[in-house]
C-alpha cells in the first residue's frame, strides 16, 4: 500500500499513514463542533500504521479539565487540528482535514448527533447515532 500523506497548513507537522484505516467517522459532539467548526471528520488508524515524519516539537495539546478525557492535538504554528497522534494509544483518531491524500475508505457513522446545530442537517445516507458525550 502507498502511505496515505498528510499535514498541517503550514507544513510544519508532516505524517504518513502506512496501513488502511480502520474507518471514517464524523463527530458532532459539542467539542468536535467547537475545535472544527461544524463536525469533526476523523479517521481512525492504528499505532503501527501512523509515522510523524516531522514537526514532533510543533504539536501542541490541548488537555481538558475533568470529567473529559480527550486530548486535542494541532500544530502550535498555524492551528491545524491533527486529531491525538501524541495520546499514547494503540488506536487513535487523526483529523481527516489533514489528510494530503485520499484514505481510501468513505463515512460509515456520525455520532452524537443530538449536538449538531437545528440549522445543518445530514443527508449523506450514512448511519447516525444521537447523544453527546461531550468528551
Amino acid at each position: 500500500m502507498t502511505p496515505i500523506k498528510g499535514s498541517c497548513l503550514c507544513g510544519a507537522v508532516t505524517f504518513e499513514i502506512t496501513g488502511t484505516p480502520l474507518h471514517l467517522t464524523y463527530c458532532h459532539c459539542d467539542r468536535c463542533r467547537k475545535a472544527s467548526g461544524l463536525s469533526s471528520a476523523v479517521v481512525m488508524v492504528k499505532a503501527a500504521d501512523f509515522r510523524l515524519l516531522t514537526g514532533a516539537d510543533q504539536i501542541s495539546t490541548y488537555e481538558p479539565p475533568a470529567p473529559w478525557t480527550h486530548k486535542r492535538c494541532f500544530c502550535g504554528v498555524c492551528g491545524s487540528s491533527l486529531g491525538e497522534p501524541l495520546g499514547g494509544h494503540e488506536v487513535f483518531p487523526i483529523a481527516a482535514s489533514a489528510l494530503d491524500d485520499d484514505p481510501g475508505i468513505r463515512p460509515v457513522l456520525h455520532m452524537n448527533t443530538a449536538s449538531k446545530p437545528d440549522w445543518h442537517g445530514i443527508g449523506d445516507g450514512v448511519k447516525q447515532i444521537p447523544g453527546n458525550y461531550g468528551a
